[in-house]
């Protein structure tokens, strides 16, 4: 089994991407995406989204929570338009029975997204995808909530390691566990506890749920992140992006007016 800590990944090169995109069936293209940033950008973000989704950011307790969604859900509008052609303003999402967001009218174009912290992922492929990242929180507060979710194999494994490699070790099995129920599109719906993903002797390893199976593997994540991603496509290339919010050119665009009851709050309140 191979669960390296994160800090002694590999980092991959990041690029950025400009005009229209193609998606070959053997890619997945994986954009990494900064959650920090000055209030005139978080106003751009906000006049991405539409009124439902207002609404639900207008529900969020937590500024912190608040701008992660706002600013997640504005650049994956931004990263989807890469790949139909259609303007942020028209793409229509729905959920499936498990909650997971999907994309009106393009069946054969999948997606999935992850935020935690100070970063996002937003994976994009042509078969069903599951990505995940987590912020590695030292802590017996966070090992006993995602520990109750562990199979018997997966806590097997963990009680055998050194305790000081426990804490890395626990959140690369959450995020491969979360990749794959998101691919799977139940989410938490389905026991978490009776799918067992630890990883064989290479990667990507198999897990079988639900008659299929989905191919996990690790990813690189930076600092004290761990991410990884789950597909239904038994070979599938990275391709990393790195997305820069274009905020001048949307400044000057005419504002909407906001929807909800209050106006969002500044990206400096307390969290």
């Amino acid at each position: 089994m191979n669960l390296t800590p994160v800090s002694h990944q590999i980092s991959p090169s990041w690029h950025s991407a400009a005009g229209g995109l193609r998606l070959p069936p053997d890619e997945v293209h994986i954009w990494r995406v900064a959650l920090q940033m000055e209030s005139s950008a978080l106003w751009a973000c906000w006049d991405l989204l539409s009124p439902e989704e207002t609404r639900l950011a207008s529900s969020y307790r937590f500024v912190k929570d608040l701008r992660e969604f706002v600013i997640t859900r504005a650049v994956l509008r931004q990263v989807l338009t890469r790949y139909t052609g259609q303007s942020p303003a028209d793409l229509r999402f729905e959920s499936n029975p498990g909650g997971k967001p999907v994309l009106q009218g393009a069946q054969t174009l999948h997606f999935s997204v992850s935020h935690c912290s100070d970063l996002a992922l937003i994976a994009v492929a042509c078969v069903r995808i599951g990505i995940d990242v987590e912020h590695v929180r030292p802590g017996n507060f966070w090992q006993k909530v995602i520990g109750q979710y562990l199979s018997p194999r997966e806590r097997a494994y963990l009680e055998a390691l050194p305790a000081k490699s426990r804490t890395v070790a626990l959140y690369r099995i959450w995020t491969r566990k979360e990749a794959v129920l998101k691919a799977v599109g139940t989410g938490l719906l389905y026991p978490p506890h009776q799918v067992s993903v630890l990883p064989e002797n290479k990667e990507p390893s198999v897990v079988n749920l639900l008659g299929r199976d989905w191919f996990v593997r690790q990813l690189p994540a930076p600092g004290r992140y761990a991410a990884a991603a789950a597909i239904e496509a038994p070979a599938f290339k990275p391709k990393w992006r790195q997305w820069r919010f274009p905020v001048a050119k949307l400044l000057t665009h005419p504002r909407r007016q906001l929807t909800v009851a209050s106006p969002i709050p500044q990206p400096t309140g307390a969290s």
